[in-house]
């Protein structure tokens, strides 16, 4: 055998009229563009969405590491792995063509030498990875049939094109070998080995069935280069495109439509206002992308919980639904030829209630490879279903009726101090300076039973003299349940005049004990001018902990599960704080429920549902109660007002009261924290 820096073999072997791949190539270039240039065209007929360009480093950065590591897409193990093979192999093919074609066309000698054999053995191994992963991928789509996933024939026939790429340049080596010989064929171990079934042919039946195979192997390659815009490969495109233009602001902080500037403008007119998402003029050239870059992979099913509990919602259908309305054509409207552009609500998603049963979770965008904001979106449907249509549930309006005139949906302001009536607590005025304020939050002030989150809360803060206060009547709602809901212009009245009361305070942490209240202070507010550091109660008490101001003891003995809210642990990334709180009083390692942290499932209460009880055959947190239990908890932790109340409707529901608990993470403390009585 010849020294291995002499390793190489001749290129284009029995290949006359090399001219026609070129052809083909031009054309299915020609196709390819065409088909990119439609696609583009459709992003760039949305509305604007400047947030987009901003940060180019930064957004170059996160699409190299998306790219290079594939975590979101590695995040589910099968679908991981199948997708690894078939992508990183695919990265050899592609250099080792680009070698090739450099030797054939710009007269380089690169692939010969050590090189060469670096480059036939992985171009091998990634062949056989790639039939392995497609492999994986059929069986999974055939034989396994995941119930969020689709199978049609478009979902499976790409599939067996990639497989038909690799097997056809794989007979053609073997044909290759078994025609003219290869002294290093033993760098070809799959190629030798078929090979083997050619043995018996004549050279000249040799040649001609290789001359065959290349050019179906050719036009099957082109095929596939022509298709890429019109078919399911197009994610090769869309989906880079959408991670390098993913949202890099807070994942709570929603855009803001200035409702006052613009009734205000002068050119204002009340007949042709609208806010929100109602036909597909309205969507953003990103949301747009964001449509096309969809795989309809199931990801954001398998963890939707409206969806797993059979609700008609589901993340992966509200986005293809919405990528379909896009190419709905108008309807005839009336006797005088006028068309009417349908309506994404009602023409586009199945049924009106389609989009109220979102929790607004962010599951759904934690585990979407393509960074899809499939939240964000759902909110501007409900936006101008609201707004301009009127149309929500009769629950979720009272609330919003209450929440217009008292400035909270819960009740009276007059209310709101009763739960520290018998507790020596500042009412941090206007003018007056304080270290700490203290934000319990609608729920927690006016709900009889979640006041004691507050009020031990308030106790340990006392204990480790930290110097705090709160608003008193001036605290009104941060507007989440509005915005969340879709009421813009009740969330903006309230934010405004939130804002305007805390800028006349003089504080410098703001604590809050509610997820969504932590949310909307310090990601919406900044857009209104209140800029505050503003922190959760779980990474106050640990920081209390640390500083060895609060000495908890170590004295719960029950099994205890941390509940994650979902506007605490996605939405903020809160995940130690909370847990390294409990451990601190535990005398046993906290046990995890089977969703926990990234993927925890909702208590049931986002999205405005605990002003909204739409109908279904389960409850959400009846799964998460059943989770705790078999986890083997006695005792579910929360640190969410809200959670905590859906849980323990969830425990009376299924007659649990003498099995489970549900507390709060500030009462866990108070009860294993030693007094000075």
């Amino acid at each position: 055998m010849p020294e291995l820096s002499e390793a190489t073999r001749p290129l284009y072997w029995n290949i006359s009229a090399v001219w026609l791949m070129y052809t083909l190539f031009l054309i299915a270039f020609g196709i390819f563009c065409w088909g990119l240039y439609r696609r583009v065209s459709s992003w760039r007929r949305g509305k604007p969405d400047g947030e987009r360009f901003s940060d180019w480093g930064k957004r170059l950065w996160l699409l190299i590491k998306e790219l290079a590591l594939q975590q979101r897409t590695r995040d589910s193990w099968l679908p991981g792995l199948f997708h690894s093979l078939i992508f990183y192999s695919f990265l050899v093919l592609v250099f080792t063509t680009t070698i090739v074609a450099l030797d054939c066309d710009f007269g380089t000698s690169l692939f010969r030498g050590y090189f060469y054999v670096a480059l036939t053995i992985g171009a091998e191994l990634a062949g056989l990875l790639i039939l392995i992963g497609v492999t994986i991928a059929i069986i999974r789509r055939t034989v396994k049939r995941p119930k969020t996933l689709d199978n049609g024939f478009s979902d499976i026939w790409p599939l067996l094109l990639i497989a038909a790429i690799i097997v056809t340049g794989f007979l053609i080596e073997a044909l290759r070998i078994s025609t003219k010989g290869d002294d290093w064929a033993v760098l070809s171990p799959v190629g030798q080995g078929l090979s083997l079934l050619f043995g018996g042919l004549s050279e000249q039946a040799g040649a001609g069935a290789h001359k065959i195979l290349w050019w179906t192997h050719t036009v099957l390659s082109m095929a596939w280069i022509a298709l890429i815009p019109y078919t399911k490969f197009f994610h090769l495109l869309a989906l880079p495109t959408n991670i390098f233009f993913a949202k890099l602001k807070p994942r709570g902080e929603l855009s803001r439509i200035n409702l006052e500037e613009l009734m205000e403008s002068d050119d204002f007119d009340e007949d042709t206002f609208s806010v929100g998402v109602e036909t597909a003029v309205d969507f953003t050239w990103k949301q747009r992308l964001d449509f096309d870059a969809c795989i309809s992979c199931g990801r954001c099913e398998e963890v939707c919980p409206a969806y797993d509990i059979g609700n008609i919602f589901s993340p992966k259908q509200f986005i293809t639904s919405c990528l379909d309305f896009l190419d709905k054509k108008p309807a005839s409207g009336g006797d005088a030829g006028e068309t009417e552009p349908p309506t994404l609500v009602g023409e586009g998603l199945e049924g009106e209630e389609f989009i109220w049963y979102c929790r607004t979770c962010a599951a759904c965008m934690e585990v979407c490879p393509a960074c899809i904001d499939h939240v964000d979106t759902i909110i501007e449907v409900r936006r101008n279903q609201v707004l301009i249509q009127g149309e929500l549930p009769d629950e979720a309006a009272r609330a919003l009726r209450t929440m217009d005139t008292t400035g909270n949906p819960f009740g009276h302001q007059d209310d709101r101090m009763d739960w520290m009536k018998d507790l020596d607590i500042r009412v941090v005025g206007a003018g007056e300076k304080c270290d700490v304020i203290y934000w319990p939050g609608c729920f927690t002030s006016f709900d009889l039973t979640k006041q004691q989150i507050a009020r031990d809360f308030c106790k340990l803060l006392s204990q480790c003299g930290v110097e705090f206060g709160v608003l008193g009547k001036d605290e009104i709602c941060c507007g989440d349940p509005a915005r969340v809901i879709g009421d813009e212009r009740i969330f903006q009245e309230v934010v405004d005049k939130q804002v305007e009361l805390l800028n006349k305070r003089e504080f410098r942490v703001l604590v809050t004990s509610c997820p969504h209240c932590y949310n909307t202070l310090k990601n919406e507010h900044p857009q209104f001018g209140g800029n505050y550091n503003v922190v959760h109660y779980t990474e106050f008490l640990q920081e209390l902990i640390s500083s060895g101001k609060l000495q908890p003891e170590s004295s719960i003995t029950r099994r205890v599960t941390y509940q994650d809210p979902c506007y605490l642990g996605r939405y903020q990334n809160i995940y130690d704080a909370p847990r390294k709180v409990i451990q601190k009083v535990a005398s046993s390692q906290i046990l995890e429920m089977k969703d926990s942290q990234r993927r925890s499932m909702c208590c049931g209460g986002g999205g405005g549902h605990y002003w909204m009880d739409l109908k279904s055959d389960e409850r959400i947190n009846n799964m998460r109660i059943q989770q705790a239990i078999e986890a083997g908890a006695e005792t579910v932790v929360t640190s969410c007002a809200y959670c905590k109340q859906m849980l323990e409707d969830a425990v009376k529901a299924l007659d649990l009261d003498e099995r489970l608990e549900v507390m709060d993470i500030a009462s866990l403390v108070v009860f294993n924290s030693p007094t000075d009585e």
